[in-house]
């Protein structure tokens, strides 16, 4: 019997001491499941990351920028493959991992506000996807862990609009039944303010509208958001919209310099990426102060006139050039590669990025309007006040001068107003939209792409010897074209052809 007992207290013993070893190999700061508030921020960055880096490629189709001739001959002359398109397929999909993580995490938590942030930005990402490359898995994207859903199951374009207004509208309700105590922590683009995710989850939803209103008829469902704003706010002043403003010295935004030149420039005169000619044509037709935000003065005439801006001269750059057209374009015209405007001071000093503005919300409605939807408000007024929000993005910073860091003031506004051509005319109301919201989307080449896929405007001018048309959408990645679930839905939907760069997504007329 004493042998017995001797045997239960060293088992008891044992036990005890595997349950203290358990406790003591538990690490409190690396806790198996991770708090739902920690995937916020990871998640906004990298979903606008995938925004800012529109700006070069994306851009550069729409022409907001130009490549110098020759140099980066895959994408300023469009000799592009499924390669080319590779990170902006893989990075965008891989967010959404952690979204779909967000989701469960914040439904066992019985946390809705992050439920619905969750959705929103599952909505804000996987539309810049569908818009550049079409089809897309929806529902299943980014849920390769799970068993049996390695390969996400691929919808229609029209079939993914519908269902990411379904989320926003999720979204919307959860946010406006929000329990009194919520709060939301973490939170890089809103400041953990529930009623801007709601404005943004609502603008974001008459964007996506608006995106298909060339193939369905959708005034009524812009009217029901703008006519009543109690149930679908949306925003409403500038401070409303959605801007993430970098706040560290390591994660800047994408045009950002970090160690300016010793020239006092404030930009990059040797980038590859100028202004476009179109772009330029626009600001300088209609006086537009934007002008010497985005652009800098041509290399040449800042060296000449460092201390006098009335002295610059901007430039802008063809698009599509050879080498060679490139070479014989400076021969003709006594030009060189100084003779160009890149990216302007401004933009290079700035530490934001723009989600969705204010201005293009009611460039929106201004069209909405125009073309005789049912929403309260004058086209002419809300288009004015779309043109203003727009200025208004670059206010002056601190009490720096026009020469240190550009800005636009009300002077400059009210003298773009005394031009009579750039009074709203509803004869060509909805052109004048459009170039507007070309001009306002700058750097975001998602948008302005998609907005000049849609309508067609501006006119943009390709060089003479490109080498392919412009790219319409982007083609799957090669990766992404081993995929059994791609393969099954191209022979089943698109006639067993991949489609390449100049195939229309849906959305286009």
């Amino acid at each position: 019997m004493k042998k017995y007992i001797i045997c239960l207290l060293t088992a008891g013993i044992i036990l005890q001491g595997c349950s203290k070893f358990e406790e003591i190999n538990i690490d409190p700061n690396n806790p198996s499941t991770v708090p739902t508030e920690l995937l916020l921020p990871p998640i906004i960055s990298k979903a606008v990351s995938t925004m800012t880096a529109s700006g070069r490629r994306a851009g550069q189709y729409v022409q907001h920028l130009a490549y110098t001739g020759g140099t980066s001959e895959g994408d300023g002359r469009f000799n592009l493959d499924g390669a080319a398109w590779r990170e902006e397929w893989n990075g965008a999909l891989r967010v959404t991992k952690d979204i779909n993580q967000m989701i469960k995490l914040s439904q066992e938590a019985k946390q809705p506000q992050y439920e619905a942030l969750a959705y929103i930005n599952k909505v804000y990402i996987l539309s810049l996807v569908t818009d550049a490359f079409g089809d897309i898995p929806y529902d299943q994207a980014g849920m390769g862990n799970v068993d049996g859903l390695e390969f996400a199951k691929y919808q229609s374009q029209e079939e993914v609009y519908s269902k990411m207004l379904e989320d926003l509208d999720k979204a919307n309700t959860l946010l406006s039944n929000l329990p009194a105590n919520s709060t939301i922590s973490k939170d890089i683009l809103f400041n953990g303010n529930p009623a801007l995710w709601r404005k943004f989850a609502n603008s974001l939803k008459v964007r996506i509208l608006m995106r298909q209103s060339a193939k369905k008829n959708v005034g009524a469902a812009v009217a029901e958001i703008f006519n009543n704003p109690t149930k679908y706010p949306v925003f409403a002043q500038l401070s409303d919209q959605a801007v993430l403003t970098y706040n560290n010295s390591t994660d800047f935004y994408t045009w950002f310099i970090q160690n300016p030149p010793a020239d006092g420039s404030g930009v990059n005169f040797g980038d590859n990426a100028r202004i476009s000619e179109v772009m330029m044509d626009l600001l300088n037709k209609s006086k537009d102060p934007r002008l010497a935000i985005y652009a800098s003065p041509t290399r040449n005439s800042f060296k000449a006139n460092s201390s006098d801006m009335s002295k610059y001269v901007y430039r802008g750059q063809r698009s599509g050039l050879s080498s060679l057209e490139q070479q014989a374009f400076y021969k003709d015209n006594n030009l060189n590669d100084g003779d160009f405007s890149v990216v302007g001071k401004r933009i290079r000093k700035d530490n934001r990025a723009f989600l969705m503005t204010y201005a293009e919300l009611l460039l929106m409605k201004a069209e909405a309007i125009q073309k005789g939807y049912a929403i309260n408000g004058d086209a002419k007024a809300i288009y004015t006040q779309a043109v203003d929000a727009s200025f208004s993005k670059w206010a002056q910073v601190g009490s720096q001068s026009q020469l240190d860091n550009p800005y636009i003031d009300d002077n400059m506004k009210n003298q773009y107003w005394t031009e009579a051509a750039n009074q709203y005319k509803p004869e060509v109301g909805l052109k004048m939209i459009y170039e507007q919201y070309f001009i306002d989307s700058f750097l975001n080449g998602f948008e302005g792409w998609a907005s000049w896929r849609r309508t067609g405007i501006p006119t943009i001018k390709p060089g003479p010897s490109i080498l392919a048309n412009i790219p319409v959408r982007y083609v799957y990645s090669d990766n992404e074209q081993n995929n059994p679930s791609l393969l099954d839905w191209v022979n089943a939907n698109m006639g067993g052809k991949m489609p390449n760069q100049n195939v229309k997504v849906w959305f286009q007329p």
